[in-house]
């Protein structure tokens, strides 16, 4: 995570401690407003969270695919390491034919070679002799049957050593073209398997640059959920601290359950109230139903319409509360006090002055809602009433 991020996760928790210390640590009286901050606080925290989680999740999904994308390759590297193995084995026996193959045909040389040097002892001792072929033979001849027996004994030695000489010849001929198709063979081989080196050469480059990005998706994820878990403490942190502020104005204010009344001046109720929802009366529930703190006014086409302030008096709190989402309370001045919640948006401020029937929000489903709708109550004297007993 780059410096600037980190930088964006702890300003949230430092504001928040610098707010703590501020209103605790110095003695100064808490305020809607700081309370307002706390929760405008939490709401972009949160939503801050939810993107980081989001981007969490494309992570780890994106980190699975590279570490799919790796293994395979290194399944393909093992596949093509067997092939080269098996073509080393192969080559290993070519290259031990070929060893036979030359030691055959160097052995059957040395045949030819000393029957041919047999031979021309042979020759060398009828010429020594004088048995010297052709007209020699016939000049030394006693008769024709001499000459013709001589002659049969010089054709016999010949085609003796010639067909000794013709037999190892066709036998080293023979040995020759193994050794030729056993070269060309291996040279296949070789051919083969210089291909799959290069391939296998590929695949591991591959590999590599594969394993270097699980790494980099590895490191990046775990650079983002260090920041949930940072947003995390943050959110925690502010939840405290907000609580911490609720109780704080209660025990200022007019007693549990109510925010108080913050300041004062403003515009008092006249004790009459309006109807906060014009053109809409349909009650989706009412007060005291499961526990239920007031009524829910509800229609068609409620969303975004304007909500007024059933009387006057001075806003006590604009803004996001938990439950009830975007919200608005206000002090008539009185004794009485209304809430107005699950607002879309808000339409006044903390401590603004508001008439009676003057637009301070629009209808929303904030906040711990099932649907767009008004959640109205009237509060008198620190007790919840019955908003329709006014009506």
């Amino acid at each position: 995570m780059s410096e600037r991020k980190l930088n964006g996760f702890w300003k949230p928790a430092a504001a928040v401690m610098l707010t703590l210390a501020l209103l605790f640590g110095t003695g100064m009286s808490v305020s809607a407003e700081s309370l307002l901050e706390l929760q405008e606080r939490q709401v972009a925290l949160e939503e801050q969270k939810e993107d980081n989680d989001a981007k969490l999740e494309k992570l780890k999904e994106d980190t699975a695919q590279k570490k799919g994308y790796r293994d395979t390759l290194y399944q393909q590297i093992e596949t093509v390491q067997s092939q080269l193995d098996l073509y080393r084995q192969q080559i290993d026996r070519l290259n031990k034919q070929i060893a036979e193959a030359e030691d055959a045909i160097a052995e059957k040389q040395a045949g030819i070679d000393k029957n041919v040097e047999l031979l021309r002892e042979r020759v060398k001792a009828i010429y020594m002799s004088g048995q010297s072929p052709a007209i020699e033979i016939v000049l030394s001849s006693k008769n024709i049957m001499d000459y013709a027996d001589r002659l049969e004994m010089l054709k016999s030695i010949s085609a003796s050593d010639q067909e000794l000489i013709n037999s190892l010849k066709e036998q080293m001929s023979s040995v020759e073209d193994e050794l030729v198709l056993i070269n060309s063979d291996k040279s296949e081989l070789n051919k083969s398997k210089k291909a799959l080196e290069r391939k296998s050469a590929e695949l591991n480059a591959l590999y590599e640059e594969a394993q270097q990005l699980v790494a980099e998706a590895e490191n990046e994820e775990a650079t983002v959920l260090a920041g949930s878990e940072i947003l995390g403490s943050q959110i925690a942190e502010n939840e405290e601290a907000i609580a911490q502020l609720e109780e704080q104005l209660r025990q200022d204010g007019i007693g549990s359950g109510s925010l108080g009344n913050i300041g004062s001046g403003g515009l008092s109720g006249t004790g009459s109230f309006l109807w906060p929802m014009p053109g809409y009366t349909y009650l989706t529930c009412y007060f005291g139903e499961g526990g239920h703190r007031g009524i829910d006014i509800a229609g068609g086409d409620i969303y975004g319409k304007a909500i007024v302030a059933a009387d006057g008096g001075t806003v006590q709190y604009a803004g996001w509360n938990d439950s009830y989402g975007y919200c608005v309370f206000l002090d008539h001045g009185n004794g009485y006090q209304t809430r107005y919640a699950h607002m879309s948006e808000l339409g006044t401020v903390t401590g603004a002055s508001v008439a009676q029937n003057e637009v301070i929000g629009y209808v929303g489903s904030t906040g711990n809602s099932t649907g767009p709708h008004l959640h109205f109550e009237v509060i008198y004297q620190d007790s919840l009433t019955d908003p329709m007993g006014y009506y």
